[in-house]
């Protein structure tokens, strides 16, 4: 009885439990499920991304403030702002988990939370514009010191380099070296092949320079086909050591289009503190060494104090060019080409002189490798040209029929309009065009045979006569000499003059000339300076002789005084 009592207490209680648990229940359920609840929820939800977000803006803020040292303050004062911030976040966080909220703090949540992705995006975007302004200031001085064409340094880098390098050096107590490195030939090429070969061209020589370079040195591009390379902690034998690996790299033939081109280099060298104290004197001095090596034609040459006066007058000289063609400045002389069997006078060759108003008469020497420099090879021929078939109408009109020869520059060659100009001239003085010689150097056959072979055939068509001067001064093709349609040879002097006392340019001298008599050509002997040469040329079988000791250049009013006084039985070629 007790025990059935105490179970149906147990099961009361149970009941009475069990009603006010689920009276507990549904009322938290609705609870929770209410307006207030809901908004305070999402409200400390809001505010606690808030701060993450804003916590995370600091991260680019810290960055700003590494990178922008100058605008450090003000960021870093930002970025004290933002944790008094995130500090009251978590205090709002706070207020709204113990109390009600209403719709008002959930409006300020929200508020709060748009003004964190603000912040952030503020932050953030600031931090990649000034990345992005970084990298295009970093490329744009890229792009201010080095060459675009071969991404090399370009002068002013060179000059930065070089003034640290100087300070270095004066510390240091060591010496430093420049090197001025001129292409040869590069002109010729880039005219004749186009701008875009010539850029392929300077392009691979930049690349084997880059090869043959020390790390610590700085190989730059200045322009054209200029390049500079700064050594440091050199000596002067160690310097020259570098202008041979130069050569021997550029020595080696480019194959453009199919073509084998040969690049030499002229290089000039100066040392520092020998040649200057500071960058500037030094890349002029190294400059007017580099145009000293080319003037002589020698691999390289260090800079010497006399040399810059001379550059500078050279200098002077091509500012004066344009306004002596415009004057006619330019004159001519002549000098005889004599037969060697019948000692008849055969022609004439016509040599230009500039008769400057201040420095008198300058010889071609000095000033025709400046007017190819200018660019004013094409004026001076075709004046030249000009002159000389004008002097043969007179001399014609005379009684006196002679042959011309004019000397071509290797720009005349490349000209594809340059056969249109000589048949406008022979015209202009009614000339027979088989009277005229043009007179080509061996070595200007070699650059761009192709375009060349174009021009030659035009002037070939014209009916006039074309000799290749200076043969043996260089290493023309066998071959390729063979199809010229060439009518004479000249020898070049330098293995006429010495053949007497050297038995080795006699013999040279033998075998070219059954050389030329084979191709079917006449042979021409240059620098026949007296009679013994012109006996032994004579027992050679040359046909043409030329030197001083026929006649020596003389202006036109002396040439016809020789002209008499020889009483030369002048050699007539048929009338046109």
């Amino acid at each position: 009885m007790a025990v059935q009592e105490l179970a149906c207490s147990f099961r009361r209680q149970f009941a009475i439990l069990s009603k006010s648990r689920i009276s507990f229940t549904d009322k938290n359920y609705d609870a929770f499920f209410s307006e207030s609840y809901r908004l305070k929820i999402l409200s400390i939800l809001l505010v606690a991304i808030g701060t993450g977000l804003l916590t995370y803006s600091l991260i680019p803020a810290k960055a700003i403030c590494a990178k922008k040292r100058r605008i450090s303050k003000g960021w870093k004062f930002l970025s004290l702002l933002i944790i008094f911030f995130v500090s009251g976040y978590l205090f709002f966080i706070y207020k709204l988990s113990g109390e009600a909220t209403s719709t008002l703090k959930f409006i300020v949540s929200l508020i709060l939370f748009w003004g964190s992705v603000f912040v952030v995006m503020v932050v953030r975007l600031s931090l990649l514009s000034m990345q992005r302004i970084e990298r295009l200031a970093d490329k744009e001085r890229h792009r201010a010191l080095h060459d675009q064409l071969t991404e090399l340094p370009n002068r002013w880098l060179l000059q930065e380099r070089l003034d640290y390098a100087i300070l270095q050096a004066k510390r240091r107590q060591e010496t430093l070296a420049v090197l001025s490195i001129d292409l040869n030939r590069f002109k010729e090429i880039n005219d004749s092949l186009g701008h875009f070969y010539g850029d392929y061209l300077l392009q691979e020589v930049a690349s084997r320079l880059a090869k043959v370079m020390r790390e610590s040195d700085t190989l730059s591009r200045f322009g054209g086909d200029e390049f500079a390379v700064l050594v440091p902690n050199a000596s002067l034998e160690q310097t020259i050591q570098v202008c041979r690996k130069v050569t021997t790299v550029l020595d080696e033939p480019f194959i453009i289009e199919g073509h084998n081109l040969n690049v030499g280099a002229s290089i000039g060298i100066v040392l520092y503190p020998e040649h200057g104290q500071d960058s500037e004197t030094l890349i002029q001095h190294a400059d007017i060494a580099m145009y000293e090596a080319k003037r002589n034609e020698v691999m390289y040459a260090v800079f010497e104090p006399g040399q810059d006066e001379s550059t500078w007058k050279r200098l002077i000289l091509i500012g004066e060019l344009r306004e002596a063609l415009a004057k006619e400045q330019f004159v001519l002389f002549y000098q005889p080409k004599v037969s060697v069997r019948d000692k008849h006078l055969a022609g004439v060759e016509a040599l230009v002189r500039w008769q400057h108003p201040e420095k008198g008469l300058i010889p071609p020497d000095e000033f025709i490798p400046l007017v190819e420099q200018a660019g004013l090879s094409k004026l001076l021929t075709n004046l030249v040209l000009d002159n000389a078939l004008q002097q043969m109408a007179h001399w014609k009109k005379d009684g006196t029929s002679l042959t011309m020869s004019v000397n071509l520059s290797v720009k005349n060659l490349h000209d594809l309009e340059f056969p249109i100009d000589v048949e406008r001239l022979l015209k202009k003085w009614q000339t027979n065009p088989s009277q005229l010689f043009l007179e080509i150097t061996e070595s200007s056959m070699l650059i761009d045979p192709t375009r060349v072979n174009k021009v030659v055939v035009k002037l070939k068509n014209l009916g006039l006569n074309l000799s290749i001067d200076d043969y043996g001064s260089g290493y023309s093709s066998l071959s390729y000499l063979r199809k010229f349609p060439a009518k004479e040879i000249k020898i070049d002097k330098s293995l006429i003059i010495d053949m007497i006392h050297n038995e080795d340019n006699a013999v040279i001298v033998k075998s070219t000339i059954d050389m030329i008599h084979n191709i079917g050509c006449e042979a021409v002997a240059e620098g026949v300076e007296d009679e013994e040469t012109l006996e032994l040329l004579e027992d050679l079988g040359c046909d043409l002789i030329q030197g001083f000791h026929i006649c020596k250049p003389m202006s036109v009013q002396n040439i016809d005084s020789w002209f008499d006084a020889k009483s030369w039985p002048l050699k007539n070629e048929p009338e046109e």
